[in-house]
């Protein structure tokens, strides 16, 4: 099996296609897009079509009250700077990236772009550093660039078929929403290029039928924010536990919900659900915490992006 664009070794399989990328026709495959949203909107299941044609799937018809933002990248592991190589590097990933992105645009959601992820490494190391532990926290680039949904790609050479695999994941917790695999035939004299366009647009149809009922019901909850609470002055416990209950007694009621990821003396990591009519972003709400500890103990943001806060407590 022969790896296509997916992880460290993307930059080298393939080397020869990358310095020569074949010539861009995006446009057939936005066309394609937007005719399928058509259907899709009509309540119009789309035409059966042999396995070298457009997928063949009914497409979701599902409205969201507020559309998702979704982040597409290739399947890659370590600093999320990577990702930018790999698509600059390698055309598949980038016929991969542009299909997928193109087919979202046309449904509705708001895509954002990979190149505002070179500058996420400094977030993703604070939250790391807060967290006190060593795990890989990429997915926070996600919600740093507001996304809702995270969704990644890669796919292989297996004998003279191509398999591409999607996985989306809730930005906000990195939890699994769906996965696809999609298997596409080489027929005729069709290019590599063409394999991979006509397995994502396959793919992506599936995964966003099995993700989008589960993600309307979730965003029927208001907007989704991840807020990293860390205690840095030198409280006594009865101060600390003083703290902690206003958090999550009294600023929980400010807004439709808040889940508590985690929560230890010194470390909060919480998720808080607003109405996006009373917060129009992140400093709105992190204004609450603000508000509600005046007098009691000064509230300081280490760095606030769209959809990520992480503010200090001294």
């Amino acid at each position: 099996m022969k790896k296509l664009f997916c992880g460290a070794l993307v930059a080298v399989l393939f080397a020869a296609c990358a310095g020569n990328p074949p010539a861009n026709d995006n446009g057939s495959v936005r066309e394609k897009a937007e005719n399928a949203y058509s259907e899709g909107q009509n309540s119009a299941p789309v035409a059966p079509q042999t396995s070298s044609e457009a997928p063949s799937a009914p497409l979701s018809t599902v409205a969201f009250k507020n559309a998702p933002t979704v982040l597409v990248t290739p399947a890659l592991s370590g600093r999320m700077a990577a990702s930018i190589d790999v698509v600059r590097n390698n055309p598949f990933a980038k016929t991969a990236m542009e299909t997928i992105n193109s087919y979202l645009t046309s449904r509705g959601y708001s895509v954002v772009g990979l190149e505002s992820q070179a500058q996420l490494d400094e977030v993703i190391q604070l939250q790391s550093d807060i967290a006190g532990n060593d795990e890989d926290l990429s997915y926070v680039a996600g919600l740093s660039v507001g996304a809702d949904i995270s969704i990644t790609y890669a796919g292989s050479i297996q004998e003279n078929d191509i398999v591409v695999d999607l996985n989306a994941s809730e930005a906000s917790t990195a939890n699994l929403l769906a996965s696809e695999s999609v298997r596409q035939k080489k027929e005729g004299g069709q290019s590599q290029r063409v394999l991979v366009q006509r397995a994502m647009e396959s793919a992506i149809v599936n995964l966003e039928n099995k993700i989008r009922d589960r993600m309307a019901s979730q965003l029927e909850m208001g907007v989704q924010y991840k807020v990293v609470v860390r205690l840095t002055g030198d409280f006594t416990d009865d101060q600390a536990e003083e703290i902690s209950n206003i958090v999550s007694l009294q600023i929980r009621k400010k807004f439709n919900k808040m889940q508590i990821v985690s929560m230890s003396r010194n470390t909060y990591d919480l998720l808080v659900y607003v109405d996006p009519d009373k917060y129009e972003d992140a400093q709105m709400v992190y204004g609450e915490f603000v508000e509600a500890l005046s007098g009691l103990a000064k509230v300081r943001k280490q760095n606030i992006t769209k959809k990520l806060i992480i503010l200090e407590i001294k």
